[in-house]
């Protein structure tokens, strides 16, 4: 072993800075300060440690400060491992090659988290079961400056992550500049909303100021560069890059748009070769990532360029053109040294063995990568979206994730599933302050997922741990949201014994929450609250713990309908991950926001038609139905054409009703729409309705993604009337 002197370590910048004047503070009390009882009994520091270490051992027989800890390096310890060693000689870490900054997290998080302030005599060891273990951060949608990228490297190093996955071109943005494409920072990086503009871009110094500060705590920076597809901002700085060679302006809403890279025009190749000789200077990153998801072929359907090289190649159509481009572009990389990452889509065009895939959609893009011989990272959206609310993903779920794919084979296959990200797409993240709301805490609960076997994980222990954090987080000056939506609805419907009711409790995590009702006929308690009137409610929530709010506070809007008396069901299935989140999708009384993400909305993507059926005990006379359906129109979610409602007695069809579609498709932004079907007298006594919901719509020609299929949405089926009496 020898001394490792490493001229980029980050021990008393960023948030360590904070952590080691916190550490040169605490750590101070002498050995004599303590008894052998007292030590055995009250030091457990280590304990509460995020993510946990492999194993430790203290005979407590006598105590180091930590204020100038030795680092020498191990090379029989793998990459990421450490030992910390306390004796007679003090604090040595001996470290594989990256192990130091793992240890230094460790050695932070004991000084700001121990109970008593000195690291008694004995040895920590640790490593880390994933390699991979990265979040990526979207600056495209909406900017971060190049102080913000660094104060969430701050944050990640404390927790142990490893890569940033820097997303840095877009429809929205593109945020390299280069002196060789003026119009790239002059153009594609600013949108106009209106009268304003919004936008900014990193200079070649911004860019490297991140990687050297990431490098100081051992993070690795990995820049995404998106090809074919997600390219509008680059297309309106240069347009003949594109199909068209039209002028098109950089996008100012979120969505997929038609307008992408021209495979068939060599120029895309020198700009896309310039770019990324220029990346590679920058990023010492063995990987590049290309994107190569949500790229429409409309353009290319359309394009003598690009047809003609499907001709030249001999390519079966537009799909196998796009993994012809994939694999140039990944040709050309490999020359450099660099491999490719990119979403589970490049699958469909056929990959080098060196190429990496990053499975989003769920995790069969993983499976099918590691079955082919790739390495897979994990990002499914059902788990790791951070962009999506605490209701749709909670910290106990995020802890419940396990990155093998359940019908893999591990003992032949796991070795390629090298890891997972959290993701944080800026959509709806505008600020640093919701940043910190959306990857705090639930970025914690992914760090020991990543760290840790999943066999040794237990949710209790981590949350009695997460709430020594708490306190840190505030020295740190980070902000965070609740762990779990703090009210859980719930109705009668369980029990199905015609009580028309539903009712809000604070979930456990919440024992003083308090309920700010807005509606006159809510029965208050300290943490319930009954409605049982038929309409609409709203209810404001204010989420607290020990006396301080826990977040802003938030609004649930629901409704008290005859529906949740009925035994429901999905007559064809949902499209994961919009399942809602209750075991009744379409009649638990909760409505969704304007958030597709927000864990209420049922969407179905492909399938020739979605129904649901609902049952009473006994026969009602239904006044009206409504039904939200969610328009946004550039994230392909449009009012369904029709809707048909089966009125049923006895198993006997009696008769079809249909409501048609009274919303224009294309009616820009999101908003809810709701269709009712109020015919004149009511409908017929009854015990069973079934609702159909053809989908065989394609996209407009005047729509970004013409051609492609249609998402629908919808959140709640309310039913309003009244008991049949004969």
């Amino acid at each position: 072993m020898g001394v490792k002197n490493r001229q980029n370590r980050r021990w008393i910048t960023g948030v360590f800075a904070v952590v080691i004047s916190v550490v040169v503070v605490l750590f101070t009390r002498s050995v004599s300060d303590f008894n052998e009882g007292q030590v055995c009994k009250e030091w457990a520091a280590v304990d509460a440690l995020i993510p946990p270490v492999r194993s430790y051992d203290f005979d407590s027989s006598a105590w180091n400060t930590l204020e100038a800890p030795v680092f020498e390096l191990d090379s029989n310890l793998n990459e990421e491992a450490y030992r910390i060693v306390s004796d007679e000689n003090g604090i040595t870490v001996f470290h594989g090659a990256e192990g130091d900054h793992r240890a230094q997290s460790t050695l932070g998080q004991l000084g700001m988290l121990g109970n008593e302030v000195a690291l008694p005599w004995g040895e920590i060891f640790d490593e880390p079961v994933f390699a991979h273990r990265g979040v990526l951060m979207d600056v495209c949608r909406h900017f971060f400056t190049v102080d913000e990228v660094k104060r969430q490297l701050d944050i990640m190093a404390l927790y142990k992550f490893n890569v940033l996955h820097w997303h840095l071109t877009e429809d929205q943005g593109w945020r390299i500049a280069m002196d060789a494409y003026p119009k790239l920072a002059e153009v594609a990086a600013y949108r106009s909303h209106g009268d304003s503009v919004y936008g900014g871009f990193y200079t070649r110094e911004d860019l490297e100021e991140v990687v050297a500060y990431a490098a100081g705590y051992g993070i690795e920076v990995i820049p995404e560069i998106e090809l074919p597809g997600h390219s509008q901002a680059a297309l309106a700085a240069y347009p003949h890059l594109g199909c068209s060679g039209k002028p098109v302006a950089v996008a100012t809403e979120w969505g997929v748009f038609k307008d992408i890279y021209c495979a068939g025009n060599e120029q895309t190749f020198e700009f896309l070769e310039d770019v990324l000789d220029y990346v590679c200077e920058i990023f010492p990153s063995k990987y590049i990532h290309i994107g190569g998801d949500e790229a429409p072929k409309y353009r290319w359907e359309h394009c003598p360029k690009c047809q003609q090289r499907i001709k030249e190649e001999g390519l079966r159509d537009e799909e196998a053109l796009q993994g012809w481009f994939n694999t140039r572009i990944e040709n050309y990389l490999a020359a450099k040294g660099k491999q490719i990452i990119g979403w589970d889509e490049i699958l469909e065009g056929g990959l080098s063995p060196n190429a990496t895939v990053q499975s989003w959609r769920g995790f069969e893009g993983a499976q099918h990568a590691a079955e082919q011989g790739h390495d897979a990272i994990v990002s499914p959206t059902s788990h790791a979206y951070f962009d999506y609310p605490v209701s749709s993903i909670d910290v106990p779920k995020v802890y419940d994730f396990n990155l093998y794919p359940e019908k893999l084979d591990r003992f032949t296959y796991g070795h390629h599933i090298i890891g997972g990200e959290c993701n944080l797409w800026s959509e709806r993240i505008p600020d640093i302050e919701t940043l910190d709301r959306r990857f705090l805490p639930r970025g914690i609960a992914m760090a020991e997922v990543l760290w840790s076997h999943p066999a040794e994980r237990d949710y209790d222990a981590f949350w009695q741990r997460l709430q020594l954090h708490y306190p840190m987080l505030d020295v740190l000056g980070y902000s965070y949201d609740v762990e779990q939506v703090p009210v859980v609805l719930s109705s009668s419907n369980e029990s199905y014994n015609g009580k028309l009711e539903l009712r809000a409790t604070a979930t456990p995590a919440f024992p003083n929450l308090q309920l700010e009702l807005r509606s006159s006929t809510g029965i208050v308690t300290d943490t319930t609250a009954t409605f049982s009137s038929l309409g609409l409610h709203s209810m404001q929530v204010q989420p607290q713990r020990d006396g301080r709010s826990m977040g802003p506070a938030l609004t649930y809007d629901f409704a008290v309908h005859q529906g949740l008396l009925t035994h429901s069901c999905l007559t064809s299935p949902s499209t994961p991950p919009y399942t809602g989140t209750n075991d009744i999708p379409m009649a638990n009384g909760v409505l969704g926001s304007t958030n597709f993400r927000d864990g209420n909305w049922v969407g179905y993507f492909g399938p020739d038609h979605f129904g649901g059926h609902f049952g009473w005990k006994e026969k009602y006379i239904i006044d009206s139905v409504k039904i939200n359906f969610l328009q946004s129109r550039l994230s392909w979610i449009l009012v369904p054409e029709m809707v048909y409602a089966d009125i049923y007695v006895e198993s006997d069809v009696i008769e079809r009703y249909q409501w048609d579609r009274d919303v224009s498709i294309d009616k820009e932004g999101t908003f809810i729409h709701t269709m009712t079907l109020a015919p004149e007298g009511g409908f017929p006594p009854t015990n069973s309705i079934n609702f159909e919901i053809p989908n065989t719509e394609k996209l407009p020609d005047n729509h970004p993604a013409a051609g492609q299929p249609v998402w629908h949405f919808l959140d709640e089926v309310q039913i309003y009337g009244r008991p049949y009496r004969d």
